[in-house]
């Protein structure tokens, strides 16, 4: 109750007169209601009413009636996209009765964190590695790239791209979100930002957060901020990479090996959660993203990178719902850990110049090359059915395949290029 005094407080003190509640709908896509301050007493105490038919992969028939209740932990000073300032809450998703909905994804990772804690995983911190682009406004995307000679660690090649990028990390350490470092990446206006380790929940809202921030700054300056995996034929495309790594200072080495083990298990099932768009499988298997199962301390690419005791996950990207991706990689580990995995043997060299012999001969699986192959993938293992609950796996598999069928029955520029004149 004191923590709730102390809010409105603030809010008064700091004369601000608008409160943001925020949630992500099923694929990631981040939903807000504004309220004015003056409300937040009653919607702490009562929550806010509204229809879960209308978001999507929440619709329920009988239960379209839904509730937000902000989680109080997560409030922060905020910017308006017009200057103005705001309070921000995130807010998990409950029935008319009260009870948890099952379809959240902030609660279908918390799920998979109890399980997780159950099944004997050490307590995890998560850091994410965020890539991506800040391309002109007004400009064809075929030429924006010719503007930026910058590459990997170089400094922005405009003055407008560096103060964006500096209201960015100020956007973010005013949200509790403080970025290690800010860089600009391999490909011609493209950037990246690295969040701080955090716990499951709070690292999800915090790659939220950050998307949400960067979008703004973006807009501001000009730039259109894109997540998109692969924009670029010719250039890398972004990643969203995520780190695992024990929150103790002494890391049980089996366990943690058993978690790789798991994750590397369910590595074709995950990436229809990690990777889950029709774009992103032009990323995968490309100059600097896996397109093979395994994992190296040393493979310039490998899918699992071991950090120490930790281990950093390079296929997820950033269209992925981080709390659904996060939820599914701590099931796959703990199922490792369940199962007592052992770890393959390490990648030294790169899987895409073996043969196919080769490959099945060093149990080296590839990861799917579409979308669809991801779904058919997902669909088949059990262990991440159950994290993400019959609700979250129908209404994913549904739109995803929709998805997908629209892609493949779209007659696309290229194939007018090749067959046109046969």
């Amino acid at each position: 109750m004191s923590s709730v005094v102390s809010l409105l407080q603030q809010l008064e003190a700091e004369r601000i007169d608008t409160v943001q509640l925020q949630f992500t709908d099923l694929m990631g896509a981040v939903k807000a209601v504004s309220i004015p301050s003056s409300r937040l007493a009653d919607v702490l105490d009562r929550g806010v009413n509204f229809d879960g038919s209308s978001v999507e992969g929440f619709a329920r028939g009988e239960e379209s009636d839904m509730r937000l209740v902000p989680d109080l932990a997560t409030a922060c000073r905020w910017r308006s996209a017009f200057g103005g300032r705001a309070l921000r809450l995130i807010c998990d998703v409950v029935l008319p009765d009260g009870l948890p909905f099952a379809g959240d994804p902030r609660r279908i990772l918390a799920r998979a964190a109890a399980r997780a804690a159950a099944a004997g995983a050490p307590e995890m911190l998560v850091s994410a590695e965020l890539e991506f682009f800040l391309l002109p406004q007004g400009e064809r995307l075929e030429d924006a790239h010719l503007r930026d000679p910058a590459r990997y660690f170089d400094a922005p090649s405009s003055d407008f791209a560096a103060r964006c990028l500096r209201l960015i990390a100020e956007g973010l350490s005013e949200a509790g979100i403080p970025a290690t470092q800010i860089h600009h990446e391999a490909a011609p206006h493209q950037y990246e930002i690295d969040l701080a380790p955090l716990p499951p929940i709070p690292a999800a809202d915090a790659i939220i957060t950050a998307k949400l921030a960067i979008r703004r700054e973006a807009a501001r300056f000009g730039f259109t901020a894109s997540f998109m995996p692969k924009p670029f034929t010719d250039h890398p495309g972004s990643g969203l990479h995520l780190t695992f790594a024990p929150a103790g200072e002494e890391a049980d080495v089996s366990r943690g090996a058993s978690f790789a083990a798991g994750i590397l298990e369910h590595a074709r099932g995950l990436s229809a959660i990690a990777s889950p768009t029709v774009n992103s499988y032009k990323r995968l298997g490309g100059s600097e993203a896996p397109g093979f199962v395994g994992w190296s301390d040393r493979h310039p690419a490998p899918y699992l990178r071991a950090v120490g005791s930790a281990w950093e996950w390079r296929a997820p990207d950033a269209s992925a719902n981080p709390y659904l991706a996060i939820a599914c990689a701590l099931a796959a580990g703990s199922d490792g850990i369940e199962q007592a995995m052992p770890l393959p043997n390490r990648l030294d060299e790169r899987p895409e110049i073996w043969s196919e012999e080769q490959r099945f001969l060093r149990r080296v699986a590839a990861l799917p090359e579409t979308l669809r192959d991801a779904l058919d993938a997902l669909e088949q293992d059990e262990c991440l059915q159950a994290a993400l609950g019959d609700h979250a796996m129908h209404h994913f598999l549904e739109a995803k395949r929709l998805e997908w069928e629209a892609y493949a029955r779209t007659v696309h520029v290229w194939e007018r290029e090749q067959y046109l004149t046969l």
